[in-house]
């Protein structure tokens, strides 16, 4: 007994060494990248570069100016320099006639020996920055991930498609990012530290708890870690796959750090958006799963990194969540593995995440089956904690996607009439209004803030009612694979053949009375997936309504395409399996036919699944976006406000006094949402100054401690009413109003007493055990 005491003794001193040992080895990485360094290039250091056909290089002669007209295939760069592992700044001074397009002409930082095509080294993470002709300096950042030698290269695309277009070099900088590259080291030695001291913790102290935890779940761990695995892998490639939305939500994901370091928690306006002006997004689009990818970037991470972890996270949660959900329903983890798979890799989630890129919505497709378990619980009364199920799954759901949940909002109602007999019962109608009692309180931090901006009209919405009947797909494209009619992005693919051999074992089962005094019941969740699915397609249902019922029209508007139905369809189509599997599994006769099922339906899956990646991966545009300077081109969205004019952010950068006056404004210092301005008003009138924000509400600006009027322009910008004889620094920040705060407190109250009361009956069942 001594000795395995010591043994265990021994174990906690090893591991204390090797933390130890950690400390020292993170504080040494942080001194090797603290130094400094800067490159300045002028118009004599920049080198014209010439393609030379006969020996299919690059010859190099002083030169500044770049013109197809003049000498064909000709760029310019920066003569070579030797940069270090890290991070680095760099900013190019041009005059050119270029449109915004980095397809014509760009500048990136590139490493002078790997001449190959695409860099295949990858020795730096650099995006192709577009030099438009209405600017005359372009900032990025690059990853120099090797030390070697590199220039910055800048003008025309070297073959046709940069013909027509000149570039006058006029410098480039290149600037050590000493701060943000000890962060970024740092953080990613720590990560690593982190991995390997859970796996010793796991391995050296709780190798029992594991083993018990791990016995007769080999298949279970290979099946899961597959599903993570095929879903994953496009993230392997070096590039994002272009996909319908990804630009918009990659802005998200840059700018929420830039809100988080700027005051703003929870985040509520994204201060890079429309270059600086700010975006209101936090208000009206969950962005719950976005926070760790946010983080990233706040780390030194580049967008990309970011982007491609969120997509990780979301498969690794799908798998899992699906698991537990579909597990519980059949009350077999045979059937819930099968279910996940099917769930996971279902033909229109692969096609959300790679060829639609639609971040909140396959977010949202995550919690889709733990609604499906909450009602499944309630209407079965299985569970006394089902309505926290339906409550958490409708949270969480929001939590990512808006226009998800409104789908939900229209088909959980429905649900309930068409399941009246059961909805009435006591048991069911408590449980089914302490659901929506728990949804209302949890959510009350999102539903404040956007009531208030819809209320006071300064957000646009989702609503369109242009043609819905037009805006879903056919319905014969809902069962095979199809690609892009522009080649740039995945092609689509909905439900699959799974789908119609699910359907076909559902009507085998109902004709064949397997379900037994359910079978009508059944028969109506049969006929509510098939009304699921029509809604997803073009259809005359959409035009009848525009006719005939306008006012419900202009509400299924807000859905914006019909075919995010489909979200629901899948998650019926994977609630269906569960069914149908546990059935066939337990009749002793009917197990090989289970199996054989498992392996169709699952295997179809995969093949289509497989189908669609591929194409992903072999015809979607690449594109790099490592840092986020690519994005920060004007974007209009349902969240910005109505009528505003995005020539001004070009226009107007500074503080801006539209009266013949006087006063005078500029700013001192830019921090996110948050402006330092000095003001100088010598008249005896108040004076209006507008600042470079969008006229969202609940900014604030103080002087001297002083609160000043603020309100929305008419030009919808912020404005700042500046009191006569007023000299001095100004502050203008976004800041939540009390009742914002109230409505977080009683959210956060609520989710304590959830998993409270959760935690409560988990041990009543396991005493009951």
């Amino acid at each position: 007994m001594r000795d395995m005491n010591f043994f265990k003794d021994k174990r906690k001193w090893i591991i204390a060494a090797i933390l130890a040992v950690e400390i020292v080895l993170l504080v040494v990485n942080a001194f090797r990248f603290n130094r400094t360094e800067s490159y300045s290039f002028t118009q004599d250091d920049l080198l014209l570069a010439k393609y030379n056909g006969s020996t299919k290089s690059y010859d190099h002669e002083s030169g500044f100016y770049a013109d197809h007209s003049n000498i064909p295939e000709t760029f310019i760069v920066t003569k070579p320099v030797f940069l270090r592992k890290g991070i680095y700044s760099i900013s190019v001074t041009y005059e050119s006639n270029a449109e915004d397009n980095w397809h014509t002409s760009y500048t990136t930082l590139n490493p002078c020996l790997d001449i190959s095509k695409d860099r295949s080294a990858d020795l730096v993470y650099s995006d192709h920055i577009a030099m438009p002709g209405d600017r005359n300096v372009v900032t990025y950042d690059s990853w120099v991930r090797y030390g070697t030698e590199f220039e910055v290269r800048m003008g025309p695309e070297e073959d046709a498609t940069g013909d027509g277009i000149y570039v006058l070099a006029q410098g480039a900088n290149i600037t050590y990012m000493r701060g943000r590259t000890i962060v970024n080291e740092t953080a990613k030695l720590f990560l690593l530290f982190l991995a390997i001291d859970a796996l010793l913790w796991l391995i050296l102290i709780k190798r029992e708890e594991v083993k018990r935890f791990c016995k007769g779940k080999a298949i279970t761990f290979s099946v899961m870690l597959f599903t993570i695995a095929f879903s994953s892998y496009p993230l392997l490639g070096k590039a994002l796959y272009f996909g319908d939305d990804i630009h918009y939500h990659l802005r998200r994901i840059a700018y929420m750090g830039e809100a988080i370091m700027s005051g703003q928690f929870p985040i509520h306006i994204l201060p890079g958006w429309d270059r600086g002006y700010g975006y209101a997004a936090g208000v009206g689009y969950g962005d719950l799963l976005l926070y760790p990818s946010a983080f990233m970037v706040m780390l030194g991470f580049t967008v990309q990194a970011a982007y491609k972890f969120y997509v990780l996270l979301v498969n690794v949660l799908t798998s899992v969540i699906s698991y537990y959900s579909f597990g519980k329903i059949a009350d077999d983890k045979r059937v819930g593995l099968a279910s996940s798979v099917l769930f996971t890799l279902i033909g229109f989630r692969l096609h959300s995440v790679y060829s639609g890129a639609t971040v909140g919505e396959f977010g949202a497709f995550t919690f889709l089956p733990l609604v499906i378990l909450g009602l499944w619980g309630i209407y079965n009364q299985k569970g006394k904690n089902a309505y926290i199920h339906l409550a958490l799954g409708v949270t969480l759901s929001l939590s990512c996607h808006v226009l998800s949940t409104f789908i939900l909002s229209l088909m959980i109602p429905l649900l309930c009439v068409i399941l009246i007999e059961k909805t009435i019962k006591k048991e069911v109608l408590i449980s089914l209004l302490k659901a929506f009692s728990m949804i209302v309180l949890l959510n009350l931090h999102f539903i404040v803030p956007l009531a208030d901006y819809i209320l006071f009209k300064n957000i646009k919405g989702n609503t369109v009612n242009d043609m819905l009947w037009s805006r879903g797909r056919d319905l014969v494209t809902f069962f095979g694979f199809s690609q892009a009619p522009f080649r740039d992005t995945g092609g689509f693919l909905g439900l699959g053949i799974s789908f119609i051999i699910v359907i076909a074992l559902v009507i085998s089962f109902i004709i064949g009375g397997k379900f037994g005094k359910e079978t009508g019941v059944y028969i109506r969740l049969f006929l509510f997936t098939g009304l699921l699915v029509a809604l997803s397609a073009n259809s005359m249902f959409y035009f009848f309504l525009m006719d005939k019922i306008p006012f419900l029209y202009k509400l299924l508007g807000n859905m914006q395409f019909p075919w995010h139905f489909l979200d629901v369809a899948c998650g019926m189509t994977a609630f269906w399996f569960a069914i149908v599997l546990k059935k066939l599994l337990d009749e002793g006769g009917s197990k090989v036919i289970g199996y054989i099922a498992i392996v169709a339906i699952c295997g179809v899956c995969i093949v289509q699944g497989d189908q669609l990646l591929a194409d992903v991966v072999q015809e979607a545009n690449p594109i790099t976006m490592y840092d986020d300077a690519g994005v920060s081109d004007p974007c209009r969205a349902e969240f910005s406000i109505p009528g505003i004019d995005q020539s001004l952010i070009f226009t107007e950068t500074d503080m801006v006094i539209r009266e013949d006056t006087q006063a005078s404004a500029s700013i001192i210092k830019k921090n996110g949402t948050t402006i330092y301005a000095r003001v100088d008003n010598p008249t005896e009138e108040n004076v209006i100054t507008e600042a470079p924000l969008w006229g969202y509400r609940h900014y604030i600006a103080k002087a001297g401690g002083k609160k000043l009027k603020v309100f929305m322009a008419d030009s919808k910008k912020l404005a700042v009413e500046i009191p006569a004889g007023y000299s001095g620094e100004i502050k203008i920040c976004f800041r939540e109003p009390w009742f914002w705060r109230v409505a977080e407190l009683i959210s956060l109250a609520t989710l304590i007493y959830v998993i409270i009361a959760n935690n409560k009956q988990c041990s009543a069942r396991g005493n009951e055990a």
